[in-house]
């Protein structure tokens, strides 16, 4: 049985879909099958492909995202869900009215990364630069997250 980690932000074509990318790169070959890596939006955007541009930046990167379709955000994508790492304060708002009971396992990305209160910034609609800095700040984040996240893998499998 693996352990499942969901990224939420608000369409699911820029932040939240980069980073279920930079995510699932970042899980050592041995454990890729220790951790199921999904994302969604709160928007409710269901097969819209990622951006140009997060296609691209996280091309640059060695993180291939070309498949991507988004998903929405649901009361069942979140009952199935070990961990929920939401962008914003508003998503992790959000992800408490459509299932309280997700609420004790929901974090901003950034709390659960380094402890820190930070939104992660929506680039829709900017330049390629901004989702050039969103994609450097959550693949931070992510590299900080990637221990406690397989640390809670390996106990979810005793």
């Amino acid at each position: 049985m693996s352990f499942s980690v969901l990224l939420v932000c608000t369409g699911n074509t820029c932040r939240s879909a980069m980073a279920e990318g930079i995510l699932r790169s970042l899980i050592p070959d041995p454990r890729r099958g220790d951790v199921l890596v999904e994302s969604a939006g709160t928007a409710g955007l269901v097969g819209v492909p990622a951006t140009d541009h997060a296609r691209s930046v996280c091309l640059e990167h060695g993180v291939d995202i070309g498949s991507h379709m988004s998903s929405g955000l649901t009361r069942m994508v979140l009952g199935r869900t070990d961990l929920v790492l939401a962008m914003t304060h508003a998503h992790g708002e959000y992800i408490a009215s459509v299932d309280p009971e997700a609420a004790g396992r929901t974090f901003l990305l950034s709390e659960f990364a380094d402890g820190s209160d930070v939104d992660v910034p929506d680039p829709i609609g900017a330049p390629r630069e901004d989702y050039e800095s969103v994609f450097k700040t959550m693949e931070e984040y992510l590299k900080k997250a990637l221990p406690a996240i397989l640390r809670l893998a390996g106990e979810g499998e005793r």
